[in-house]
């Protein structure tokens, strides 16, 4: 597990580095510690040069993310939402009194946390109801909003999540023409995972990784996708409504024509 803090001021940053002797013993082994400073000393605020410093991060795999004394932590939600874990420290004391081992303990308890939801939510292979994209795959009554169910922070919501996911797999995992099964969402579209991973998007060209609910996603990774009956259906691309009677769609929900 690699974790991150994120959002101090430089002089908290700095001061806390200092107490904590470089950050010696931040993290138990084998686990990663970094820390990243905003770039600002204004506290709270983040730059969007600080939300693009928190997304390359996370392309090198720190996933566990804990923001510290970070307002408008809702933008950088907008942005990374489902792809890494985002755990809020919520400091009594201003930042300039806060003492590393109240810091250390915001760690802890992340750790001890993502170890279990890693090993209940945490998707192994490609076929993990968690990888199709929110944007688009329609659930129904039973299923809605399962994503964020499952981006869950308490463990009194874990039993609810994984019935949860039982219940996705019930109501969308379907056998297929081809002898198989993939995902049928409500309006009939079918989402196959297609092997071939030919929807190479700008990260994978740049050789960057790219997660999703923790899991890193092979370069390419898509669905193919098209109406169970053959039917044409109106999707949007590059901001145009266009029908298609197949498209190829990402866990991040951009399409392209087939």
């Amino acid at each position: 597990m690699k974790i991150h803090l994120f959002g101090l001021p430089k002089s908290a940053h700095n001061r806390l580095r200092y107490e904590s002797g470089s950050w010696a013993n931040a993290v138990p082994a084998p686990h990663e510690f970094r820390s990243t400073p905003i770039l600002s000393n204004d506290l709270g605020n983040l730059r969007q040069s600080d939300i693009e410093e928190l997304a390359k991060a996370v392309g090198e795999g720190f996933t566990h993310v804990i923001l510290a004394a970070v307002r408008n932590w809702r933008e950088i939600s907008s942005r990374l939402q489902f792809d890494c874990r985002m755990h809020i420290a919520r400091l009594a004391e201003p930042v300039r009194d806060v003492t590393w081992p109240v810091i250390q303990s915001y760690i802890q308890a992340a750790i001890a946390l993502d170890q279990i939801w890693l090993e209940k939510f945490c998707p192994r292979d490609l076929r993990h109801a968690l990888l199709l994209p929110p944007s688009v795959f329609a659930t129904n009554r039973s299923t809605a909003k399962y994503w964020e169910q499952c981006d869950v922070y308490s463990q009194e919501r874990f039993a609810i999540a994984e019935r949860l996911l039982v219940d996705v797999e019930r109501h969308h995992r379907r056998p297929d023409e081809q002898g198989g099964r993939s995902w049928l969402d409500e309006r009939r579209r079918r989402f196959r995972v297609d092997l071939a991973r030919h929807a190479r998007s700008q990260a994978d060209r740049a050789h960057l990784k790219s997660f999703r609910f923790c899991f890193e996603v092979p370069p390419g990774f898509h669905y193919d996708v098209s109406d169970d009956l053959g039917k044409t259906f109106v999707v949007e691309i590059d901001g145009r409504s266009e029908r298609v009677q197949h498209c190829n769609i990402s866990p991040w929900g951009h399409v392209r024509a087939g």
